[in-house]
């Protein structure tokens, strides 16, 4: 089987199964969802942890790389106890804290000529996707969790399938205008932002006694969540060119690693939460 052909038979059941895992699986504000994040967040900073030292050799960092899912962890508790504190800020310093205190007592192996090096890359490897993922873990306290979860996911969804579709199709000759990613063509851009604003502004217009949102606020959902899962994936493409490394790791077939399939949806959950609090939906 092709890769592509690969990509489609995962897309086909992985999405349904999600899908039916929040439609279905609401109890506790969406713990079995959770999980799910904090299991993809687990793999995913073990797949980082390898691509950040792929060329440094005998270089480990202070803290295991599954550690940081204590951060979405933390957001879940901090959200079910609602006022008791910010658990989820704690958290991320606390551990950053006993990165740099590790680093303090061990770097005395190599003389600290990696002290820098490793301080840097353990803060990278704590806020991706461990703090980004938080905004997942938010979703699951909405009102009408279900609705928003969904929406999210269909817009992410949709920009990365008509990106994809619509550069194969019409991207031969419009290729290579970000270096960082040279397969990646405006056609595909194009359609990535424009097909997830418009079925925002569709859903505004269809549903606003759901959704609660006018037309101008539903395009701007759609474009502003598409938009920024296109700047996830190059990020990531970014990182994977620095280390020389084509994927990630291989745990989804036809996507390649973890990190592969979430890079838009980290980078995108931030953007849509915060435009769902700016347009006082989903509180």
């Amino acid at each position: 089987m092709t890769s592509n052909a690969q990509r489609i038979v995962t897309g086909c059941i992985a999405v349904p199964v999600l899908f039916a895992l929040i439609l279905f699986l609401p109890q506790l504000n969406h713990l079995a969802f959770c999980i799910v994040v904090f299991l993809a967040c687990a793999l995913a900073s073990r797949e980082l942890n390898t691509l950040l030292l792929h060329d440094k050799q005998d270089m480990k960092l202070p803290l295991p790389s599954w550690l940081g899912v204590l951060i979405p962890v933390g957001a879940y508790i901090e959200y079910s106890l609602e006022d008791f504190g910010n658990i989820t800020l704690y958290t991320y310093i606390f551990l950053f804290s006993l990165a740099m205190v590790i680093e303090m007592a061990t770097g005395h192996k190599d003389g600290f000529k990696g002290t820098r090096v490793r301080i840097s890359l353990s803060l990278l490897q704590l806020t991706y996707p461990n703090l980004f993922a938080v905004f997942f873990i938010r979703l699951g306290f909405f009102q009408n969790a279900w609705m928003w979860m969904l929406t999210f996911f269909a817009l992410v969804f949709s920009s990365d399938t008509f990106a994809y579709f619509f550069g194969r199709w019409f991207g031969a000759n419009n290729k290579g205008v970000v270096k960082v990613s040279p397969n990646k063509s405006v056609a595909g851009f194009a359609a990535g932002a424009i097909i997830p604003a418009l079925i925002g502004l569709v859903v505004a217009i269809a549903w606003p006694a759901y959704y609660g949102l006018s037309w101008w606020q539903g395009l701007l959902l759609g474009l502003g969540t598409a938009v920024a899962g296109i700047f996830g994936d190059l990020v990531e493409s970014a990182m994977k060119r620095s280390s020389h490394i084509k994927d990630s790791g291989s745990a989804i077939p036809g996507r390649g690693g973890m990190m592969d399939s979430i890079d838009s949806l980290a980078m995108a959950a931030p953007i849509y939460v915060a435009l769902l609090f700016i347009f006082n939906a989903a509180i």
